[in-house]
């Protein structure tokens, strides 16, 4: 063998680890992907349940969410002391991520505003746009050219 086929044969085993490697990098992101996924699926079913459970054991907790959640004004003070502020601040967060999207504010709120008491009509008009969340596109998307 010359020193040229030895160059050749070592170039070939070269590109042949290189290429080897990439692949286990990319398998190993798929996986890491999909753990994401199942976390983020996981983590959204966790913050249902720990406002869900607590209602359901409780008659009082559940009369007081499902009261303030249909009409804030339909709680009595004691319905609305019970509800706690950090879960609060959560649902508002999301609250005003949804009504401050395009969408939601220019097709389906003028349909449906009339649903909701004018006090909370008042206190949608008066929030700002919840910038602390990100666009669930975004999510879907890297998903998509990633997954």
């Amino acid at each position: 063998m010359t020193l040229q086929m030895w160059v050749d044969l070592a170039q070939i085993v070269s590109a042949s680890a290189v290429t080897l490697t990439l692949l286990a990098v990319i398998m190993t992101i798929r996986q890491n992907t999909r753990s994401q996924k199942a976390l983020a699926v996981d983590s959204l079913a966790a913050a249902i349940t720990s406002i869900n459970v607590p209602a359901m054991k409780s008659h009082i907790l559940g009369s007081a969410l499902s009261k303030a959640t249909a009409d804030w004004g339909s709680a009595s003070r004691e319905e609305r002391i019970i509800l706690d502020q950090a879960q609060w601040i959560g649902w508002e967060t999301l609250l005003r991520k949804y009504y401050h999207a395009d969408g939601v504010r220019r097709v389906w709120w003028p349909g449906r505003k009339d649903a909701y008491s004018p006090e909370f009509q008042k206190f949608l008009s008066g929030t700002k746009p919840a910038d602390e969340l990100g666009n669930l596109n975004q999510l879907f998307d890297y998903v998509e050219r990633n997954g």
